[in-house]
């Protein structure tokens, strides 16, 4: 085989995971135009030869592909597909470490499909979730979906993982939907985040998530934005990750006074989100001017959420 390959070149969104009340079964892609995510490059090379180079992470990443997630994830197409060759890879990274966006999904996600496009596209989106997922194991200890699958897959996401199988229902995007994310000069690190979480939750509060779950998926599919205010409510995980993030309440509150249907924690925090009907530019400048009074830059994207694949 000769190896002066092209490049191919793969996209992956910001992703909003923990969705409201979803906690680790409610995902959401952003659309490409706001401008969130990773691009990935791939090339094959002779069989054995794994190289990886990273921009935009200022040298924070590791260049090994074996503690990578977009290395991690690019083998594990090579081994679904049952290939034999080597790649070279270039990472372009433009999401924040650490921003509550899924920046290692969108590389892990990214480098899964050019992986799989410099192949010949053996496999489908559906199929490339593990490899994402494997990605996902080195990045956080346990191969979460909720960032990775809508990363793959666009659009709203609902995942219930049932022993060996993930459960994967697409949830419509109501056509009116718009949604901001804003980003502080802040940093929440993912096992911070998961330190405050207690082990044991009251009963009340386990009812109250399960309720607005139900009553989140019923909203969109009946295309009901006036529930989504109750429907994106949570007492699982947000109250206690939120005083990891200086100005949440204000900043939270803003969002709601200037119009937002609902808005909280992306993922871990520290961004935020909010939905709003037609347009949620102005919840997102309101949300900057309430992280700027408080002596903290940010800045915000809006825009659709992702069309599904």
């Amino acid at each position: 085989m000769l190896y002066a390959t092209p490049w191919k070149n793969a996209f992956a969104p910001a992703t909003i995971a923990n969705l409201g009340p979803g906690f680790d079964i409610l995902g959401l892609a952003l659309d490409a135009d706001l401008g969130l995510g990773d691009h990935c490059e791939v090339r094959l090379a002779p069989a054995g030869q794994l190289n990886l180079s990273i921009t935009g992470d200022q040298g924070r990443l590791p260049t090994n592909p074996l503690q990578n997630v977009a290395g991690v994830a690019a083998m594990k197409v090579i081994e679904m597909a049952g290939a034999n060759t080597g790649l070279d890879i270039r990472l372009h990274k433009g999401l924040p470490l650490g921003s509550g966006l899924g920046s290692s999904a969108a590389s892990a996600a990214s480098a899964a499909i050019a992986t799989n496009e410099a192949l010949g596209n053996p496999l489908t989106r559906q199929q490339l979730i593990e490899a994402g997922r494997a990605g996902e194991a080195l990045a956080c200890g346990v191969p979460h979906p909720d960032n990775v699958v809508p990363a793959l897959l666009g659009g709203i996401l609902l995942m219930v993982q049932d022993d060996e199988q993930l459960h994967l229902l697409q949830l419509p995007t109501p056509g009116r939907l718009s949604v901001v994310v804003v980003i502080p000069e802040l940093e929440v690190k993912t096992a911070d985040s998961r330190a405050v979480l207690p082990d044991l939750v009251p009963l009340s509060d386990a009812v109250f998530n399960a309720g607005r779950v139900g009553l989140l998926v019923g909203a969109l599919e009946q295309d009901n934005l006036s529930l989504l205010k109750v429907a994106l409510q949570d007492r699982l995980h947000q109250p206690y990750r939120s005083k990891l993030v200086s100005g949440y309440d204000e900043v939270r509150q803003a969002a709601l006074d200037a119009g937002a249907l609902g808005a909280g924690l992306s993922g871990s925090g520290p961004a935020l989100f909010a939905l709003a009907e037609e347009d949620a530019t102005s919840c997102g400048e309101a949300m900057v001017q309430a992280f700027e009074s408080l002596g903290i830059s940010a800045g915000y994207a809006a825009g659709n959420v992702a069309a599904q694949f």
